[in-house]
């Protein structure tokens, strides 16, 4: 006991701060990773999961954007099924518009 209690709250705030901005620097490269294609990859195709719906036990209902086509697809824990593709332009533009005003999830403030 011979570290004065104020040598030792210095000690404690200092490794608070550095513990601090090691997780801030992991979280801006997390962002820096998260934005850019991966590497090497000629090709990059946009996909945004506009709506899902559980159904029961790992079966899900998802509409997603693939390239700018809007496919239905059915998800089990074994495969992955087309059950329809949405040719109207105007179903489209109102489903992407209907994603545009959904809530984002907390992850995505981290990345802005």
């Amino acid at each position: 006991m011979t570290d004065s209690y104020l040598y030792l709250l210095l000690r404690g705030v200092l490794t608070l701060v550095l513990v601090l901005g090691l997780m801030g620097i992991f979280l801006y490269a997390l962002k820096h990773f998260m934005r850019s294609p991966v590497a090497g990859s000629g090709s990059f195709t946009p996909m945004k999961v506009l709506s899902s719906s559980f159904l029961g036990q790992k079966k899900n209902v998802a509409i997603v954007d693939v390239a700018g086509e809007i496919l239905v697809l059915g998800i089990t824990q074994n495969s992955i099924t087309l059950l329809a593709k949405v040719e109207q332009p105007e179903i489209k533009e109102e489903l992407r518009k209907m994603n545009a005003r959904r809530p984002r999830p907390f992850f995505n403030f981290i990345s802005k």
